[in-house]
């Protein structure tokens, strides 16, 4: 405590110094009285210092006087209690000096301190030491930015301790002051008057020492407020410091990996130029070793200019960020093992074969990092997986004539329960159906609509419709019927504007029924024709009427079952 009193004298000398140069600014424009005044202030906080200081030497010199003192009386004691009680004081006589003789020193440093020289202790490091001091410069930059906060809370644990105990003891000399000692014997008169003086004794020490410690932490208020730096100069250091090293550190990692990179793909153009042909397993090897090159020579070249710019922090939280990136990847080895040989084409998965992705299938057409799947029949339907999404997929090879999907874009399906409209749209998740003019839309899920077992028309298709004569046509219903139907039938259909896509039509004799002798008429039309799927079925009927009438055949009452098949 003495060292830190005298430490705070020299703060004030120097302050007092500062504030001379000051006066000696306001001389030029102030009167000779407001010089004089200004000197005498200056002077007296000056000589108040002094005192202070003084009074930390005195009351070292008068407990090294009690310390010599109790060293007399512990060699003439005679019982151990005494010893004790006697040692006890000695140790805190001994305590208090070097506490007074540290606060002579830090009032005169400003409570500054030399850092202990920690070399002996390195030595003796282990090993498992000696794989944290990586950390040592993290940490001594953390304890160096809170020094001065930590030495300000002690010193304000201090005076908030030294004010308790200032309290207490009051408290205990007013309970003293009124005790009656008129009817004390000597002995108790002396023992009281010991307890009383030692007791005054403790308070005049520990005002003292409240004094001292409240004048250290004053002198280092006011030295940390002489080296405040502001907001912008922060910055400013932090930019041509360490926020620099950061951004050389920075651009040396992207400049190595994106000039590894762009020779990566020159190479793999140079040797693709001339036809599309797939990775060997050798090219997959040396193309992953390659990108494991290319990441530790962007993390090396980015150490070395941390390095170069001899900034131990920022390599020691650039460690301990590649630790813990290791470590979190740990736990994944296994998983990245099959990844790794999904990668190299020897996994579930392989390039080129195809897997069933929600019902679809989808051919895996380059394997990387990010695997795209597409759908030969569907282009527009494309899809990047992640090795960690592959890997629960196994694929197949595929046919070349195995269909990719049941219908595209513009196909026209009918479905199981009878529906039947064009494909607007087909997603990885939904299909949805509409009209030729695109209005009432449905959208199935891809299981429902695969379930619903689509047909599609658009790849041809054949209309069935059932007509009937009556039976006075019996003569002729096997012979003159059925080639007279087909050719007028033939005929008006070619006068349509789906004519074209007709293929073929026959008319058959199907059964003799109740009350009519029945035929089945099949068309075929190619698939350019399914647009018109609706009109062809009600033109067969009207032309089946055509020619009945033309022909004068009696048509029954009871008529027409239309049938639909899929060519």
């Amino acid at each position: 405590m003495m060292q830190s009193f005298m430490q705070k004298k020299v703060f004030f000398l120097l302050m007092v110094s500062t504030l001379a140069g000051m006066m000696a600014f306001i001389a030029n424009t102030y009167a000779k009285d407001d010089i004089s005044l200004i000197a005498n202030d200056r002077e007296l906080q000056k000589e108040l210092a002094i005192v202070k200081l003084n009074d930390i030497i005195r009351d070292i010199k008068q407990q090294r006087k009690e310390v010599d003192a109790n060293l007399q009386l512990l060699m003439k004691a005679k019982t151990e209690q005494e010893k004790n009680r006697i040692q006890n004081e000695l140790n805190e006589l001994n305590n208090a000096i070097v506490e007074q003789e540290s606060s002579f020193e830090m009032i005169l440093t400003a409570g500054l301190e030399l850092e202990k020289d920690d070399t002996e202790e390195q030595k003796n490091f282990n090993w498992q030491k000696d794989l944290l001091e990586i950390v040592q410069p993290i940490l001594s930059e953390l304890r160096q930015l809170t020094e001065n906060k930590r030495k300000l809370d002690n010193l304000n644990k201090k005076i908030v301790f030294y004010t308790s105990q200032i309290a207490n003891i009051e408290e205990a000399l007013k309970h003293i002051s009124k005790i009656n000692t008129q009817s004390f014997e000597k002995e108790a008169l002396i023992e009281f008057e010991r307890i009383d003086r030692k007791w005054r004794d403790r308070l005049a020490k520990n005002r003292h020492l409240l004094e001292i410690v409240q004048l250290q932490y004053d002198e280092m208020i006011k030295s940390q407020s002489a080296k405040e730096v502001s907001v912008g100069e922060h910055i400013e250091q932090f930019a041509t410091g360490r926020g620099t090293t950061l951004l050389m550190a920075l651009i040396a990692f992207i400049a190595v990996y994106f000039s590894m990179i762009s020779l990566l793909k020159l190479l793999h153009w140079l040797s693709n130029r001339k036809k599309e042909q797939r990775r060997t397993y050798y090219q997959r090897v040396s193309a992953l070793f390659y990108h494991f090159l290319m990441a530790a020579l962007a993390v090396a070249a980015a150490f070395y200019v941390l390095s170069v710019r001899n900034d131990q922090v920022l390599i020691g939280i650039t460690v301990l960020l590649l630790l813990s990136i290791i470590l979190l990847l740990k736990s994944s080895i296994p998983s990245y093992v099959n990844e790794l040989r999904i990668l190299l084409n020897t996994g579930s998965v392989r390039e080129g074969e195809c897997i069933i992705y929600n019902g679809i299938p989808m051919q895996v057409e380059s394997l990387n990092y990010y695997t795209k799947l597409v759908n030969p029949l569907l282009p527009g339907l494309e899809l990047r997986l992640t090795l960690a999404e592959l890997a629960n997929y196994v694929s197949r090879p595929y046919l070349t004539d195995e269909p990719w999907f049941p219908c595209q874009v513009g196909d026209y399906v009918m479905l199981s329960d009878g529906s039947y409209g064009m494909v607007k749209c087909i997603t990885l998740e939904n299909i949805l159906l509409s009209l030729s003019d695109g209005t009432m839309p449905r959208t199935y899920t891809i299981p429902g609509f695969l379930a619903a077992s689509p047909k599609n028309f658009s790849q041809g298709f054949i209309v069935v419709s059932d007509f009937g004569v009556d039976y006075k046509h019996q003569m002729i219903c096997t012979t003159e019927i059925p080639d007279k139907m087909a050719i007028g039938i033939r005929e008006g259909l070619m006068q349509e504007a789906y004519g074209g896509a007709l293929q073929g039509l026959s008319v058959y004799f199907s059964e003799a029924n109740t009350s009519s002798l029945d035929y089945k008429i099949v068309a075929t039309f190619e698939g350019m024709a399914a647009k018109e799927y609706f009109a062809i079925r009600r033109a067969l009927q009207r032309y089946a009427v055509e020619v009945c009438n033309h022909q004068q055949w009696i048509i029954p009452f009871t008529q027409v079952v239309v049938h639909n098949e899929v060519n």
